[in-house]
């Protein structure tokens, strides 16, 4: 590799990180798109491709370019692009929204997690965890999906007896259902999560 070119991936780097768009743009042109793509950056202790620098970095912006660039989609690690984005700590939800507008799948039935929804339940804090279903719930997720162990993501907000979520979730088109497993989350909870879903049945009702 000639001294220009690691020169222009150095500055590359540099401009993904900081989100320096007009320096990315520049440098981005410079380079070959075999090189872009092959290509493996040193970042926090780890090896990664430039969409996964952006995410690595928090850099929402310097990933939308990116991907609008045609930079590839794959993952260098064993967890996609979307679940590396979740783990952000503090740009999870703008990471992840770049890749849905990119059109990220929601679903990865080879991982573990097999589905985004259950990975917001893994990587994101109470504070947070809303904001980002709400967000994969617009992006079409199904929220009746079910986990490796039969659970959906109703099932998890009821056990966490996290009532603003249920809510959210019921409202949402969340399916309560008719048998609840003993023991796995509180009467309280259960008879809240009930009426909300009798309510939405009746507001259904009333609107035709």
């Amino acid at each position: 590799m000639s001294f220009f070119t690691r020169r222009s991936l150095n500055k590359l780097q540099q401009a993904v990180i900081s989100g320096d768009l007009t320096l990315l743009k520049k440098q981005f042109t410079k380079l070959d798109q075999t090189l872009l793509t092959e290509h493996r950056f040193n970042y926090d202790n780890s090896v990664c491709n430039l969409p996964e620098l952006a995410i690595r970095s928090g850099q929402p912006k310097s990933l939308a370019h990116l991907l609008q660039a045609g930079c590839t989609r794959q993952s260098t690690h064993s967890d996609p692009l979307l679940y590396q984005a979740l783990q952000h700590p503090q740009q999870s939800l703008a990471l992840m929204t770049v890749l849905l507008q990119a059109d990220a799948p929601v679903d990865y039935p080879d991982n573990d997690p097999g589905s985004a929804l259950f990975a917001c339940f893994r990587y994101c804090s109470d504070d947070t965890l809303m904001l980002h279903l709400s967000r994969l719930n617009e992006y079409g997720a199904d929220l009746n999906r079910r986990d490796a162990e039969g659970k959906t993501p109703l099932l998890m907000a009821l056990q966490s007896d996290y009532k603003a979520l249920v809510q959210m979730l019921i409202n949402s088109g969340a399916e309560l259902p008719d048998e609840i497993p003993q023991g796995c989350c509180s009467e309280e909870i259960i008879g809240y999560a009930r009426r909300l879903a009798d309510d939405l049945k009746i507001r259904q009702m009333m609107l035709g």
